[in-house]
């Protein structure tokens, strides 16, 4: 029979949660989403960037080659190219931490990065950002694309793991998806992914709905603690 069984991870909403956020510059909620606007121009203020009249990508998280960053960083270049700005916020490898680094110096209008660890920092990223990154080459559930959804920030991820189990691709079903998600770990696939999130930031009506699907999701601990109570329900009676 089936011997493994998968169960995510859940968030705690007392500590991510925009409406309440202590770290923030402003507050929101699905019903009023005017608090991300400024959240994300105080993120752009935060780390020198210029307005780039596009979408702001936001990552956090280890800079290592599994998670995915020395791709990333292929693509910085183009995705400043098609009108984003990237705020990167992680500590990893000391060569993926050089790549991005270098390719923040060739744009210092638009790509911003800093090699630390800082909780409040995370919290206004995932608040300010409209996109964030998650390319990791494997990942069994993740926590950073759970905050995104809870933040109304479109995750863009590679659909491996609980990254796949957990956002629903736009391209796929417009109605119902919270994100995008590239299925081959190649710079064509993520660019592609980076063209079509940035066409859907300038067509604000679809963009609002998204964010509000992927706010009302419910990733907290409740529905896991669910699953492992039915899980070993399930055990005990076999």
């Amino acid at each position: 029979g089936k011997t493994l069984s998968g169960i995510l991870n859940g968030v705690d909403y007392r500590e991510w949660s925009p409406e309440t956020d202590p770290y923030l510059p402003a507050r929101f909620s699905a019903d009023d989403l005017s608090g991300k606007n400024e959240c994300r121009a105080a993120l752009l203020r935060d780390f020198g960037l210029e307005e780039p009249g596009g979408p702001v990508f936001g990552v956090v998280g280890r800079l290592t080659e599994q998670k995915g960053f020395r791709l990333f960083a292929d693509v910085i270049p183009g995705l400043v190219e098609a009108g984003g700005s990237v705020v990167i916020l992680g500590a990893g490898d000391r060569d993926v931490e050089e790549m991005i680094e270098a390719t923040a110096r060739r744009f210092p209008a638009r790509v911003a990065v800093r090699i630390a660890y800082d909780n409040g920092l995370a919290h206004r990223i995932e608040a300010g950002s409209d996109f964030f990154m998650m390319p990791s080459r494997f990942e069994p559930c993740g926590l950073n694309q759970l905050y995104s959804l809870r933040y109304g920030t479109l995750p863009i991820v590679h659909a491996v793991g609980g990254l796949d189990d957990t956002v629903l691709d736009l391209q796929e079903d417009p109605d119902a998806g919270t994100g995008y998600k590239f299925r081959e770990f190649e710079r064509l696939d993520l660019m592609e992914k980076i063209l079509l999130a940035t066409a859907l930031w300038h067509d604000r009506t679809r963009l609002g709905a998204a964010r509000r699907r992927g706010m009302l999701a419910d990733f907290g601990w409740d529905a896991s603690a669910r699953a492992y109570e039915t899980l070993y329900g399930d055990i005990v009676r076999t």
